[in-house]
Parts: structure tokens; C-alpha cells; sequence
């Protein structure tokens, strides 16, 4: 059995950041590896964060994303990518 990582983009208010990524850093739903702010334009910053996951598991990428989903002061979260280990 491999893992995969699972990359979220976050979508929150600038105020919000701060407690967001601490927030996202706690998450037990996935194992964490990365938590980057990237630029948007006009001053707009998304947050990147990764988790490991493992890929034979059913059900386990449902409960990361509700998990993500829960976390307060986020606007939006999109899957941006998944990939095998």
C-alpha cells in the first residue's frame, strides 16, 4: 500500500490568515507536509497545504477534505492536486 499527497488551495480573508494555517497545521484527518502563502495579485494571498493520505484507504480523502472544509475562516478550498507516492 503507497501513500498519496493531497494539495489544497485555500481561499480565506487576510485577517484570517494567521489562525487558518495554524488551524490547518493541526489536522489529524491526513498526516501534514507543507503549508505555503502564494500570491494571487492585488495584495490576494492563497494558502497551499499538503497531506499525506494513504491510497488504499476508502473514504480517507473525504475525511481530509471535510476536515479542511472545517476549518474556521475559510472562504473556499479546492482539491489543486493529488498524486502516488
Amino acid at each position: 500500500m503507497g501513500n498519496a499527497l493531497v494539495i489544497f488551495k485555500i481561499f480565506t480573508d487576510p485577517e484570517n490568515m494567521d489562525s487558518v494555517e495554524q488551524e490547518l497545521r493541526k489536522i489529524t484527518a491526513g498526516a501534514f507536509k507543507d503549508l505555503k502563502r502564494e500570491p494571487v495579485g492585488f495584495g490576494i494571498e492563497v494558502i497551499r497545504v499538503g497531506y499525506m493520505v494513504p491510497d488504499k484507504v476508502d473514504g480517507v480523502m473525504e475525511k481530509l477534505e471535510t476536515a479542511v472544509r472545517a476549518v474556521k475562516g475559510i472562504n473556499e478550498v479546492e482539491v489543486d492536486g493529488v498524486t502516488l507516492l
